[in-house]
């Protein structure tokens, strides 16, 4: 289902209430989570408007396919009456009504019509599904720049304190003018690694606002990046993905062609109408009223819907294979996606216990050493790269599992209100 029930004008207020609390709650905080930026995008999104239209739509063609054919009223007037008593003028002389009767065929039109709903509400979560995975694509890649944006500006920062004093000791000759010249230009290089930074900060967040349909300048910063909590084990997926919408938009597809061979089943038996009607009629030159009823029988000669109900069969066989071929195609992405997902988790912690600390550490070592006059700036140099980029590809990697995460949720067809199913004990280790 949607997140907002068709043909509900209360549901729908509701929910646009629910969004703008949302976003009034963030714009207090100053914090958009991931939690409520779907639900600011779920609730501005035109494309789920148009699929709740389009359930709405398939509602009335529910009630309307329940419906049975009006009845028809015949009433003749003729002279005969007045020719019998040798006058003239014309008189109503008969009065018919007929109903037809469609047997079964109402039912199948209803069935039919359930099961184009079922495709429908099927079509509806596949594209929240969707919107879903692209906010928190969009929300993690923003997280990421932001980070690195954050790395650039300290980088750049860092740079110029040591520019600083390579300069004084310039002008008082202590150094080279090769030495002074190399941390001018490690700034220069920070500078133009900041700028080029921001504008994929910038772009990034274009994106993102655009999905929440806001201004740029209204989102604020996000929560730093961290490691998900919890992994979900590949059994619960794989037993979650039998509600897949995708899969549920091919087994109701199937449906709908199961139903409509049905209906042509139905409409291929014989047509009824019954016919009821009263007449007035001259006897032995005396008015007599005449009343009785008839009932009409089609023939079906010609058209028994047979090859409307083997085209309905063979498609609603081509969506059964559909589904097992979808199925199995899911099961191998939700496995790779688990798997891709368990290794970064395990990259992430060895890199920062591998690479990031004794990373950080050296610089910090380092620090001291030149400061102390036991080190040159060149080591300084070679030790805050190693650390920023060991600490730009924990950012990265960082990103890289909760986007793993959300292709996850995507692959077993779960929507974050969901949540996962159940895990394995939560994570013990964090990362600044």
């Amino acid at each position: 289902m949607i997140h907002a029930m068709p043909g509900r004008t209360a549901a729908r207020w509701g929910l646009a209430l629910a969004g703008v609390m949302a976003c009034a709650s963030v714009s207090a905080a100053g914090v958009w989570t991931l939690e409520s930026s779907i639900e600011r995008a779920l609730a501005v999104a035109p494309e789920l408007e148009m699929r709740a239209a389009a359930v709405r739509a398939q509602h009335g063609a529910a009630r309307q396919a329940g419906a049975w054919p009006n009845p028809t009223m015949e009433i003749r007037a003729d002279n005969r009456l007045a020719r019998e008593a040798v006058g003239s003028g014309h008189e109503v002389t008969s009065l018919a009504v007929s109903q037809s009767l469609p047997w079964g065929v109402v039912r199948a039109r209803r069935e039919a019509a359930a099961r184009e709903l079922e495709v429908r509400e099927a079509a509806a979560g596949a594209e929240r599904l969707e919107l879903e995975r692209r906010v928190s694509e969009a929300y993690h890649r923003l997280q990421r720049e932001q980070a690195l944006l954050a790395l650039a500006q300290a980088a750049l920062d860092e740079a110029r304190r040591m520019a600083a004093p390579e300069a004084r000791r310039l002008a008082l000759g202590d150094v080279s003018r090769r030495e002074a010249m190399r941390a001018e230009l490690i700034a220069a290089q920070a500078q133009v690694a900041l700028a080029e930074i921001e504008g994929e900060w910038a772009e990034a967040r274009l994106e993102f606002a655009a999905l929440l349909a806001l201004d740029p300048g209204q989102l604020g910063e996000l929560p730093p990046l961290t490691l998900p909590d919890r992994t979900p084990p590949l059994t619960a997926l794989e037993t979650a993905l039998d509600r897949h919408p995708a899969l549920l938009d091919a087994r109701a597809q199937q449906a709908v062609f199961e139903a409509g061979a049905a209906l042509a089943r139905a409409e291929g038996l014989p047509a009824l109408s019954l016919t009821v009607f009263r007449e007035r009629d001259a006897f032995a030159g005396r008015e007599e009223t005449v009343s009785g009823g008839s009932l009409n029988v089609e023939i079906p000669l010609w058209d028994r819907q047979r090859g409307r109900r083997d085209e309905l069969t063979a498609l609603a066989l081509g969506e059964h294979s559909r589904a097992l071929a979808m199925q199995r195609g899911l099961v191998a992405v939700l496995r790779a996606t688990h798997e891709h997902l368990v290794h970064l988790i395990e990259q992430t912690h060895y890199q920062a216990r591998a690479v990031l600390a004794p990373a950080r550490e050296v610089r910090a070592l380092t620090q001291r050493g030149y400061e102390a006059g036991e080190l040159e700036l060149l080591d300084l140099i070679d030790a805050v790269d190693a650390a920023r980029d060991a600490e730009t590809h924990q950012q990265r990697l960082l990103a890289e599992t909760r986007l793993a995460l959300a292709a996850l949720r995507h692959a077993a067809g779960l929507y974050l209100e969901s949540g996962l199913p159940d895990t394995d004990p939560p994570a013990t280790e964090t990362f600044p």
